[in-house]
């Protein structure tokens, strides 16, 4: 089961990874650590290893091999995207009945742009710091068992694709179909459709395999 109780970073840690201010208290802090830990690490390391690295912690057991993934990529990973959880609530307040924004008496509150901006540069190099744990635990996979066979019966098994997201993601395949050889710009002579006057068998398809679309 899923420890709560059970932080991967320290509030020094959190606060020298990040632009997070001194005076800023734990209590506004620690839950979206614990959410940062629950959404993304527990995602991208599986159930079973997660679940072994926080009962390592809690026993003060860490594995050499565990206690350097934490040092060296989880702590990192965890500061950042615990701050981009952290941040649209450290600029406004939820009270009893509104949502207040506190305004500073030396420094002009951020507008909801600028906070989005920010967010998103966070975001970003949490990300770098995900892709370089991936890269880290498939390249050394002997050291963590727990990764690379989980156990289905303790929740999700490790996510392995690219925390990036560009945008939509198309079928290289249909669109290579149009890339001709005698039509660069994909589109043939023939009315409504694609390819020359004598159709598609008499062109070459450009980055095509085997003609299979």
């Amino acid at each position: 089961m899923v420890n709560p109780n059970v932080l991967f970073i320290s509030e020094e840690k959190l606060k020298a990874f990040t632009s997070i201010h001194e005076a800023v208290s734990p209590k506004d802090l620690t839950p979206y650590v614990l959410q940062s830990q629950d959404i993304y690490l527990q995602n991208f390391l599986g159930g079973t290893f997660y679940q072994q690295l926080q009962n390592q912690v809690k026993t003060n057991t860490l594995s050499a091999n565990n206690r350097y993934l934490i040092d060296q990529f989880i702590g990192p990973l965890l500061c950042n995207y615990s701050f981009y959880h952290a941040l649209p609530f450290l600029a406004y307040k939820v009270f009893n009945k509104s949502v207040l924004k506190p305004n500073s008496e030396n420094a002009p509150s951020v507008e909801l742009d600028e906070l989005k901006f920010l967010q998103q540069q966070v975001k970003d190099v949490a990300e770098s710091y995900t892709k370089q744990m991936q890269y880290y635990l498939k390249f050394n996979p002997n050291l963590y068992p727990a990764w690379i066979n989980p156990d289905a019966k303790d929740g999700q098994v490790p996510d392995r694709k690219t925390p990036y997201f560009s945008g939509l993601q198309t079928n290289s395949k249909y669109f290579n179909y149009k890339k001709l050889r005698n039509y660069p710009y994909g589109r043939g002579t023939r009315p409504g459709g694609w390819g020359g006057d004598s159709g598609m068998d008499d062109q070459q398809c450009v980055g095509c395999d085997d003609r299979a679309i």
